[in-house]
């Protein structure tokens, strides 16, 4: 048989654009060396569980388009990422964003104090 596409692998890239050619009508053959679709965005069943075979994924985005077309596929829960980190005792919020910076030098209120302070701390070489 004749295919309009071959696609090596059915992690997200392969399994959506093999998804959207068929609605096209094109024909498409997958090969995925693994018993699953998804790649690394793979969650096993155990008893009530769901376990994240290949580690944690988050799926994020700022475009509404993008989060609705996702949806039809899955089902999201209500978690938000978020990262801490403790240095000398203190609690620090990561990854480095205005908050770190204000927890750090407590002057800095606004990205233009940031701007600021980061070209002072700036060691040239």
């Amino acid at each position: 048989m004749m295919y309009d596409y071959l696609v090596i692998g059915a992690g997200l890239f392969g399994s959506i654009f093999a998804y959207e050619a068929n609605k096209l009508g094109k024909s498409v053959l997958v090969i995925e060396k693994r018993n699953h679709i998804g790649g690394n965005c793979y969650t096993e069943e155990y008893e009530d569980y769901h376990i994240h075979t290949y580690g944690p994924h988050i799926f994020h985005t700022s475009q509404k388009y993008i989060w609705d077309y996702i949806n039809q596929f899955t089902e999201f829960n209500n978690y938000s990422h978020r990262i801490k980190s403790n240095y000398q005792g203190k609690i620090y919020s990561m990854p480095i964003n205005l908050m770190t910076l204000h927890q750090v030098w407590p002057e800095i209120i606004t990205p233009e104090d940031a701007k600021k302070k980061i070209e002072t701390e700036i060691i040239p070489c």
